[in-house]
């Protein structure tokens, strides 16, 4: 009896833009490579319009603080 094991990754190509559920065999060469960045580009829309309550038509806009200064608290 021989037992597989495969192990699938999911895989951000930031290039590309695209995410890929992919499967490895147990010697470690890639079967196969599938392109699911519309299925999680849904999912996460789906997510972001349930938090926030927002209807079609509403947007929503993300922004990266460019100035984070780390705080240290000491205390004496």
């Amino acid at each position: 009896m021989v037992i597989h094991n495969k192990t699938q990754t999911l895989e951000y190509n930031k290039d590309k833009g695209t995410i890929n559920l992919c499967t490895y065999s147990d010697d470690g060469f890639l079967e196969s490579e599938l392109d699911i960045t519309d299925k999680v580009t849904t999912l996460v829309l789906d997510k972001l319009y349930d938090d926030y309550n927002l209807d079609d038509g509403d947007e929503l806009l993300i922004t990266k603080a460019s100035n984070k200064k780390k705080k240290s608290k000491i205390t004496l």
